[in-house]
C-alpha cells in the first residue's frame, strides 16, 4: 500500500555509517629528532566544504592558530541514483519477526537498490598535515571497503560497500598567490544503498492438508 507512514531512516543511518569511519583520524606533529611534538584529532562535521571555508576565512587569528582552526574534514551527500544492476523481485519478503500473540509474521519486501554518492573533504593549511590525513584513509580502499550495519530494526546487519571512485588536489587562495591558502583534497565515494517500503503482517501457516 502506497502513501501510508513509515519511515526506517536509511538516509540518516547512511550518514552516520559514513561519518563513523572517519571520525577518529589524527595529525602528528614531529621534531627533527622524530619524537611527536603534539597529535591533533581532525574534527569531522556534516557539511559543504564552503561553509567550513567561509568560517575559517571569518577568523582573523587564521595565521596565528592555524593548528587550532585546520586541518579539518567534512562530509555531504552529492547525488542518489538507482543502481538497475543489484535490482532483485520485487515481491520477494524479507522476514523481520515472528508475532507470537497471533503467530504473524512481520516482513518487508525486497529493497530499492541506489548509489548514495558521498564526498569527503579535507581541507589544511599545510600540504604536509593534508597528505597525512589522505594517506590513512586510502589504503584501506581497494577500491571499496565494506561495513556491516543495521538497517531496519529486527533484521540482521548487512554488507554495505562503500567504493572510493576519486581523489581531486586542490589549492585555494584568498586574493593575490601571496596570501593565506587551503589545501583541500576531495574524495568522492559511492555507498552501495537500500531503501525499503512499509513493514507489513502476514498470518503464518501451521498446517496444510493434502490428499
Amino acid at each position: 500500500i502506497m502513501f501510508q507512514y513509515f519511515y526506517h531512516e536509511r538516509i540518516r543511518k547512511s550518514v552516520a555509517t559514513f561519518g563513523t569511519l572517519f571520525n577518529n583520524i589524527h595529525v602528528q606533529r614531529t621534531g627533527s629528532n622524530g619524537a611527536v611534538i603534539s597529535q591533533t584529532k581532525v574534527p569531522l562535521s556534516y557539511a559543504p566544504f564552503q561553509k567550513i571555508l567561509a568560517r575559517v576565512e571569518q577568523d582573523a587569528n587564521l595565521n596565528r592558530q592555524s593548528a587550532i582552526t585546520l586541518p579539518r574534514m567534512s562530509f555531504e551527500i552529492t547525488s542518489m541514483q538507482y543502481d538497475g544492476e543489484r535490482r532483485i523481485a520485487v515481491r520477494h519478503k524479507i522476514p523481520k519477526s515472528l508475532r507470537e500473540s497471533d503467530s504473524s509474521l512481520n516482513y518487508v519486501y525486497a529493497g530499492a537498490p541506489y548509489n548514495l554518492e558521498f564526498s569527503l573533504y579535507i581541507m589544511a593549511k599545510y600540504q604536509e598535515d593534508a597528505t597525512k590525513i589522505v594517506e590513512q584513509i586510502i589504503p584501506f580502499f581497494q577500491p571499496d571497503f565494506t561495513v556491516s550495519a543495521k538497517i531496519i530494526e529486527n533484521l540482521p546487519p548487512l554488507d554495505v560497500p562503500i567504493i572510493l571512485n576519486s581523489v581531486v588536489n586542490e589549492e585555494l587562495y584568498e586574493g593575490d598567490f601571496t596570501e593565506r591558502r587551503t589545501v583541500m583534497y576531495t574524495l568522492n565515494f559511492t555507498l552501495k544503498g537500500m531503501f525499503y517500503g512499509p513493514e507489513r503482517t502476514k498470518k503464518v501457516i501451521k498446517f496444510i492438508d493434502t490428499q
